[in-house]
């Protein structure tokens, strides 16, 4: 090969490793920046071994193999260690939290992945009908499809956490999760301490305190509103009351957000004031995304929940985001599926 080949295959993978750096700093808001994550590691990891190879540089032969050999250690680890979570968080939640749809949804991705990674496959090459080998490679493709999505948001939203925000907001929104009567639940405390901690370290630099939205409505069921609890949470906690505004309208994600923002332009002086929400690390990405789509230049940040209940709550997450766009998701699983299926018909 020409070595002016090997040259432009060396910028190609430097900008496919610079992709997700670019990605993530231009906008982390995004599900695909996970996908770009695992592009530049790969990138990174061919790039190693092609200059090493035409430079002659061991030491770079050396470093890309022994990536190769913790990768190849890695995913069957993971995937054990992934596989029993799921069974062992579901177990859990159900236990603690009580029986329904949504606490069961780890066991349930966990029989899927089991299932199609051994019980299948071992019955597979009994069937003789091609009819029914192409059904059960369809059902497979369509299933890998969503898992391999929902890695990739794991991923993204995992990545999304670990952003350390600058100390210069306005305004903090904490978004609403429900009330025990008219006290705020351990979910919804953590996302209070995760504003008041980011209040504290930003007064603490010597910067302007930002003030906090209590964002949430009175439900159904909820002794006075969200937001009034949260206030009075944030109160005893020794927040100052002209530090604290009130949202007590909204019933939904999407309505903290538009109702908080509506209230902040009344208050403040600036006409881009620096905003940032506070919300449950699972539901960071998604509620991101969501101030993405209604125009809100806005990032969070995620407090942290119980593990047991984290894996079931990422995964309904993910459901949401694939509802978002549904169609077209089903659209090109069913592509990715039939033309996996043409393998056992053919």
């Amino acid at each position: 090969m020409n070595i002016n080949i090997y040259f432009l295959l060396e910028i190609a993978l430097f900008v496919s490793f610079s992709l997700w750096f670019i990605l993530h700093i231009t906008d982390r808001r995004r599900v695909l920046n996970g996908l770009a994550f695992f592009i530049s590691l790969c990138s990174l990891w061919t790039l190693l071994i092609l200059i090493g190879f035409t430079k002659n540089i061991e030491a770079l032969s050396i470093v890309a193999g022994f990536m190769l050999l913790v990768v190849i250690v890695l995913i069957p680890v993971l995937y054990v260690i992934g596989t029993i979570v799921l069974f062992t968080t579901g177990k859990t939640i159900i236990k603690k939290e009580g029986f329904s749809l949504a606490h069961v949804l780890s066991i349930l991705l966990g029989i899927g992945i089991v299932s199609s990674s051994f019980i299948l496959p071992i019955f597979a090459h009994r069937i003789k009908s091609k009819a029914i080998l192409a059904i059960m490679g369809f059902l497979m493709a369509i299933f890998s499809y969503f898992v391999l999505g929902f890695v990739i948001f794991l991923t993204s939203s995992l990545i999304y956490n670990l952003w350390c925000e600058k100390r210069n907001k306005d305004y903090l929104i904490v978004l609403g999760a429900g009330l025990a009567g008219d006290q705020v639940t351990p979910l919804l405390a953590g996302r209070i301490d995760k504003a008041i901690e980011f209040y504290n370290s930003q007064t603490a630099k010597g910067v302007t305190p930002p003030k906090i939205v209590m964002s949430g409505g009175q439900g159904p069921n909820e002794a006075v509103s969200e937001a009034w609890a949260m206030k009075n949470y944030a109160l005893e906690i020794g927040i100052p009351q002209e530090h604290i505004l009130l949202e007590d309208q909204s019933t939904n994600t999407r309505e903290n957000l538009l109702f908080a923002t509506e209230l902040i332009k009344q208050d403040s002086k600036k006409e881009h004031p620096e905003v940032l929400f506070c919300t449950t690390n699972y539901h960071v990405l998604r509620a991101g995304i969501l101030a993405k789509s209604l125009g809100l230049n806005y990032h969070g940040l995620g407090s942290k929940t119980k593990f047991y209940f984290y894996v079931s709550a990422i995964i309904r997450e993910y459901m949401a985001i694939v509802h978002l766009n549904l169609w077209r998701n089903v659209v090109v699983a069913i592509l990715i599926a039939l033309v996996y299926s043409l393998n056992y018909i053919i």
